[in-house]
């Protein structure tokens, strides 16, 4: 026993010996079952599992805005085409645009009339700034996009036809029968190509400036005409001019836009001025303008026989004024071109006139308000509803018709109430006599604001008429001259 005792203790290491005798001495413990171990290892995984996915979703968010925050930053210049929808708030932005990848970006404009663009659209333009979550994009240039060039044949051209507004240009629905366009009206240069030869024909095109030597197109065609090498009229009555010595050709869509055509085959040049229509004076008379008259109407009112049309253009490209007599007056009607839609174009103003009804001493004026109290016994400022200026807002999808040519007018962005109560304005339209002009931003006649207004204004001071649009814009009219009450008086807003 003894040597059996000895030989154990001999065999054990030093810090062996106390952990052994230690855990003979303990109680003995219940032992965790299977069961238990096997629950707590599936919660743990499980929990692991979720942290680990959430950290995943939260990286993969923060890296997303990151990248989002690197694509676009303010004052960046974008190109961009996608779908256009009108569904702004009216005050930050008036559409918003759609892209392939499903980003959003709300559009505005200073310059351009973005109401009368539908569907997919190409725009240039530059980030303004960032208003809840979007990017508001300031539109300098707009046009309706191109279809696939790939795509060949009637099935391209299945519907009404391609207008591009900014080079005065239509395709009518048989041209994609023959030809493919190439591009989008891209620094002044169309590009087409003929699918039957493959030979490609590019346009260069421009607007007519009177100021500029080489854009004067009155002066060019005379110039190019007594010197022309060939003359050649197309089906629709345009004149092509065969430069001489060299292979170029040169024709006018009046006196709004210039064409030249390059470097292409004589008979290539004939078949593509015979294939696309230049809208002029004379193929709006006679082929649009019946169509155009049915847009000028305001529900109540409407043509009876044109008087007169004139064409006209605005940055957003050409446009026709109508005037003629109504059932019970005249009307004055623009009209934005646009061959590709039924009726020929868009309406941009609508304003009838309707005379003074006299019953006794009594006269009844056809006005959207009447004015407040207001000293008119002085002499107002001259008046003319049959001359008449349009301001059309590109940005909160109205016109203000002022009743006089002879006045000059500027917009400012303010933040004004007016001392009147729930009266918020963020425009302000500054208007006096063209004449003084100079003191236009110091003493103005008159003030138009927009505005938003809680509740209803009961007691305005005797120098404020309120105005709405049919929209439902409001419009506070400030008169600072008693002499401008009659003007204000016949002032419309469409």
């Amino acid at each position: 026993m003894n040597f059996t005792k000895n030989a154990v203790s001999s065999t054990k290491p030093p810090f062996f010996t106390g952990y052994w005798n230690d855990y003979m001495h303990q109680q003995p413990k219940k032992s965790i079952s299977f069961l238990t171990l096997f629950i707590v290892v599936v919660c743990t995984f499980v929990l692991s599992f979720g942290v680990f996915k959430n950290f995943d979703r939260m990286t993969n968010r923060f890296s997303s805005s990151i990248e989002t925050s690197t694509w676009f930053q303010l004052g960046q210049v974008l190109s961009l085409s996608g779908l256009l929808q009108s569904n702004g708030d009216l005050i930050s932005y008036t559409h918003t645009l759609t892209i392939d990848d499903g980003s959003i970006f709300g559009l505005k404009s200073s310059s351009l009339d973005l109401s009368i663009y539908t569907g997919n659209v190409s725009i240039q333009g530059t980030i303004e700034k960032e208003f809840t979550s979007l990017f508001i994009i300031e539109v300098t240039v707009i046009s309706w996009t191109v279809l696939d060039a790939s795509i060949t044949g009637a099935s391209l051209w299945s519907w009404s036809g391609l207008y591009m507004s900014q080079a005065g240009i239509y395709f009518p629905p048989e041209f994609g029968q023959k030809y493919s366009v190439l591009n989008q009206w891209e620094n002044g240069l169309l590009k087409v190509k003929n699918i039957a030869t493959n030979q490609s024909i590019s346009i260069s095109y421009f607007v007519c400036k009177k100021s500029d030597p080489n854009k004067n197109c009155s002066q060019l065609q005379q110039n190019i005409s007594a010197w022309a090498e060939k003359t050649v009229s197309t089906s629709r009555g345009d004149t092509l001019y065969k430069l001489e010595w060299i292979s170029s050709w040169f024709l006018t869509n009046g006196n709004f836009y210039g064409y030249f055509i390059n470097d292409v085959p004589e008979q290539e040049v004939i078949d593509i001025a015979n294939a696309v229509i230049f809208p002029n004076d004379y193929y709006i008379q006679n082929n649009r303008l019946s169509k155009i008259q049915t847009l000028c109407t305001d529900g109540s009112t409407s043509l009876m026989q044109v008087v007169n049309h004139s064409l006209d253009m605005d940055l957003n490209g050409l446009i026709i004024n109508l005037q003629w007599p109504t059932a019970d007056g005249s009307a004055i009607c623009k009209v934005f071109i646009d061959p590709s839609q039924a009726a020929g174009g868009t309406k941009i103003s609508y304003v009838s006139n309707t005379p003074t009804v006299e019953t006794g001493s009594t006269s009844i004026e056809a006005t959207s308000t009447s004015l407040v109290n207001i000293d008119t016994s002085v002499s107002q400022f001259p008046i003319n509803l049959e001359k008449t200026m349009t301001f059309t807002s590109s940005t909160r999808w109205y016109s203000i018709i002022f009743p006089s040519m002879n006045i000059a007018y500027e917009a400012i962005n303010v933040d004004e109430g007016l001392d009147l109560p729930g009266v918020r304005c963020s425009t302000q339209m500054n208007v006096t006599k063209f004449s003084e002009k100079a003191t236009l931003s110091d003493s103005p006649k008159i003030k138009i604001f927009t505005c938003t207004i809680k509740g209803t204004l009961n007691n305005l001071w005797n120098s404020i008429v309120q105005k709405t649009s049919p929209n439902g814009i409001n419009f506070l009219i400030q008169i600072a001259d008693p002499a401008r009450a009659e003007f204000v008086n016949n002032l419309v807003i469409q």
